[in-house]
């Protein structure tokens, strides 16, 4: 089954109904699942002392009081008759009796009040949040819970708009930042940002991160920013250049200046940082070595290490450039054999858990970082499970077509266990390009099953006097069958705007996958970060 969100568990805790076995069983496998229901008996708890202890808050029942001043709610007289009463007045009492409706409506405007005003920075603060109440993000709870939220309090105002960032959770796995924008009416815009000039650097002005996601709820955007390499140092330089922004669902810019900078303290988050070193290493029959490096438990995560390299003849196998488009395949397993994270898997289901994949060359290998929102190999027995791998390579596959006759008489291409039907061959515009316009093209209908990966294949058409003409693709690919889009036609031959008697098609280059690997091994058991709870139990 599926995971449950936050605002689920805590309707499920309010009603105080008991939960089906079969969530109750998911609840009781799944560490995601029960990190957020500590999370929301947590905040449960934390409103019960906040909205019904003996005593409020300096100022909360004046700030609801001030807040419903001028609301007015209908009432019934004794007659009948419809009359308006505004409830919080203080003036004498006039003795009416306030029937049920009004009392609850009173009651739930009060409620309506209390959630609106926890919207507000003072009394946020009082029950903190982190971004999303919505957030699964188990390694984002425990940053919080080790305390690594770092305000900036950089606000920013300009032609009534307002940039402000008072979150950002920063360590060695990932940097996180909320950002909220508001119009001159307090209105929340998301998205209305264009970050290309937001750079994360070191003291010196080098460029340390990569921004790799945006996500937005109702008023804050989150980026998530990766490591392009191990970060040892103890502050960072957030900087960006704002001077537009986009009013979403309108064609509307405003210009002004919202640029910001500030600074981030990196020491308390590197100080809890715990490597385990790891030394297993596998050679595949096809020449791939991987050689595993370390794991590295941070507060918000964990960065797995490790590198490839290819023999003398799998590297012949694929020259220049195309080892860097190689790609593992792998997954982490517990005791029972669960999926617990897996890594560019074909395996359905699977879970997914990973950030984000960086790899760069030098000293002869691919050195890889994989950085995970969780993985509990402080917490339980977990085995990593190697899949397979795809890598490109040189490669011959052909066949012989031709195009006046394709129509009637489809052809079939077979190479290296992928096989597609060829079904057409005519010239037309370029379906990439606006209707009508640009050059004429040479387009082939095709559609087939593969077994290797395609996204990395590189195709060519030779006419009959040998000239190449180089081939794109245009339609949808899922894995296992190659299926045509509406209206798109398959390959695309550049260049060649009249189609010849014959011609070959050929694949010289194809994405090529591996699954004859046979690897595994437990993982070493990892020092939990103090201060964890629920950190490498007795059992383990």
């Amino acid at each position: 089954m599926r995971c449950s969100k936050l605002s689920q568990i805590k309707e499920s805790i309010r009603s105080g109904n008991s939960v089906d076995e079969e969530t109750r069983l998911h609840t009781q496998t799944c560490p995601e699942c029960q990190s957020l229901l500590r999370l929301a008996e947590e905040e449960e708890k934390a409103w019960g002392e906040l909205l019904f202890r003996a005593a409020l808050p300096d100022g909360f029942t004046e700030r609801v009081m001030a807040s419903l001043a001028d609301v007015e709610i209908e009432n019934e007289s004794e007659s009948g008759e419809r009359m308006l009463v505004i409830p919080f007045k203080r003036t004498r009492r006039t003795g009416r009796i306030i029937k049920k409706s009004a009392l609850w409506a009173a009651l739930l405007l009060i409620v309506t009040g209390t959630f609106t005003l926890y919207a507000q920075p003072s009394i946020a603060d009082w029950v903190r949040s982190i971004f999303s109440n919505e957030t699964s993000d188990s390694g984002m709870l425990d940053a919080r819970k080790l305390g690594i939220v770092q305000n900036p309090h950089v606000k920013v105002k300009d032609k009534g708009y307002a940039l402000e960032i008072d979150e950002v959770v920063a360590d060695a796995t990932r940097l996180v930042m909320g950002v909220k924008v508001t119009d001159p009416q307090g209105k929340a815009l998301v998205y209305a940002i264009d970050w290309n000039d937001l750079h994360i650097t070191d003291l010196s002005g080098n460029e340390v991160a990569e921004l790799r996601g945006i996500e937005g709820s109702d008023s804050v955007e989150k980026l998530t920013f990766v490591f392009v390499k191990e970060i040892p140092m103890d502050a960072l330089i957030v900087e960006a250049h704002v001077d537009r922004l986009q009013i979403p669902y309108t064609e509307r810019v405003v210009e002004g200046n919202w640029d910001f900078r500030f600074k981030l303290d990196m020491q308390k988050a590197n100080a809890m940082n715990i490597t385990t070193p790891l030394h297993e290493k596998y050679k595949t029959p096809d020449g791939m070595l991987i050689q595993m490096e370390k794991l590295v438990r941070t507060p918000s995560g964990v960065r797995l290490e490790l590198s490839t390299s290819l023999s003398r003849e799998a590297a012949k196998r694929s020259p220049g450039g195309l080892e860097a488009d190689q790609q593992l395949m792998f997954h982490f397993e517990n005791e029972q054999g669960e999926d617990i994270s897996s890594v560019n898997n074909l395996r359905a289901p699977h879970m997914e858990t990973i950030i984000s994949q960086n790899s760069e060359f030098r000293g002869g290998k691919r050195h890889w970082t994989f950085t995970f929102r969780y993985l509990p190999y402080d917490s339980q027995k977990l085995r990593f499970v190697l899949d397979g791998y795809s890598i490109p390579i040189r490669s011959s596959g052909s066949v012989e077509l031709v195009p006046n006759e394709l129509k009637r008489h489809p052809v079939v291409f077979k190479d290296q266990g992928d096989e597609l039907t060829l079904s057409d061959f005519w010239v037309d515009r370029d379906p990439n390009l606006q209707k009508g316009t640009g050059p004429t093209v040479s387009l082939i209908r095709m559609n087939g099953k593969f077994r290797n990966m395609f996204n990395h294949d590189e195709w060519i058409v030779k006419d009959s006097d040998g000239k190449e003409y180089p081939v794109t693709y245009r339609g949808s690919v899922g894995w296992g069958v190659l299926n045509e889009a509406a209206g798109d036609p398959g390959f695309i031959v550049n260049g060649m705007g009249k189609l010849p008697e014959k011609a070959t098609l050929i694949r010289t280059v194809t994405d090529k996958w591996y699954d004859n690997v046979e690897w595994s091994f437990e993982l070493p058991k990892g020092k939990s970060i103090p201060g964890l709870e629920n950190a490498a139990p007795p059992a383990y």
